[in-house]
Parts: structure tokens; C-alpha cells; sequence
């Protein structure tokens, strides 16, 4: 039960996140610069609506584009300027997919350790059953969550 649950989280979130809008890149000079500018307000307001001194807010504006800002301190400065902050993770490709992708390359990596075992053997699991023996072995890795999936890569 905890699996399906699982996978139906998996497929809700994968759903969700696909209606997502278009990510978009910041400016060069950082998102609070941006929008502190096109609102006409100087580095010494901004630095007094956080209640800092202007240099301070100007490191708040570097510390952005270096990406070394905190969430707490970009969250201030999205309030000083009467903005919302939002962050979120996008996957690369649905999650659904990542884990099922993962499963297959460990399992196909088990197939090739334990043929080559076989081979030496005289039973080896040829291209016939290979397909059908790695979709066996990925199905029990996500079946169980195996805790190799994300263990190492």
C-alpha cells in the first residue's frame, strides 16, 4: 500500500508541476536591482525599508547575483519592495520517469554482474530474456524503494 501511495504522490506532484509557467532567467543584475529600479527607488530607501544602511543593501543586491544571499535575507528585500517571494525545484524530466530510468540503469547493471556470473557458468540469459529479466529486477527496485536507487551514482 505504502508503494502505490507513493507512486500516486509521484504522479500528483509530476502532474502539478508540468502546469508549471515558463522559468524565467533573472536579469543580469539580480531580481531585486530589477524590480528596486523600475520602482524608482534608491539604494538608500531600499537599505531604509530593511533597515540597513545603503551599502549593506547594495551587498544585498551583489549578494543575490552571486547567489551567497540567504532565503531569509531575499525574502526581506522581496518585502522591502512590496514583493512576494517564490521558490520552487523544477525537475529535468517528470519524476515518474527519473525513478523508472534510475531503476532500469541499476538494474541493468545487476543483469550485467550476474551474466557475466552466469556466462562463466555455461547459463547465460541471452538478448531473448535480458529485456524481461531488467524490467523483473527495476519493477522490484521501485516495488520496494530500495534504498539504492539514490544511494550512489
Amino acid at each position: 500500500m505504502k508503494n502505490f501511495t507513493l507512486s500516486m504522490r509521484r504522479k500528483a506532484l509530476d502532474d502539478q508541476l508540468s502546469h508549471q509557467d515558463q522559468i524565467v532567467s533573472p536579469p543580469v543584475g539580480g531580481w531585486v536591482r530589477a524590480i528596486r529600479e523600475s520602482l524608482g527607488m534608491t539604494l538608500d530607501v531600499f537599505g531604509q525599508r530593511l533597515g540597513v544602511t545603503r551599502a549593506t543593501a547594495h551587498q544585498i543586491e551583489r549578494a543575490e547575483v552571486s547567489e551567497s544571499i540567504t532565503i531569509k535575507r531575499l525574502r526581506a528585500a522581496a518585502d522591502a519592495l512590496g514583493c512576494d517571494l517564490s521558490i520552487q525545484l523544477v525537475p529535468r524530466q517528470s519524476l515518474d520517469l527519473m525513478v523508472k530510468e534510475r531503476a532500469y540503469e541499476l538494474a541493468r547493471a545487476e543483469f550485467d554482474w550476474l551474466n557475466h556470473t552466469m556466462v562463466l557458468e555455461n547459463q547465460a540469459i541471452y538478448d531473448k530474456d535480458r529485456d524481461e529479466f531488467i524490467e523483473t529486477i527495476a519493477d522490484d527496485l521501485i516495488d520496494r524503494r530500495d534504498s539504492r536507487l539514490w544511494s550512489s551514482k
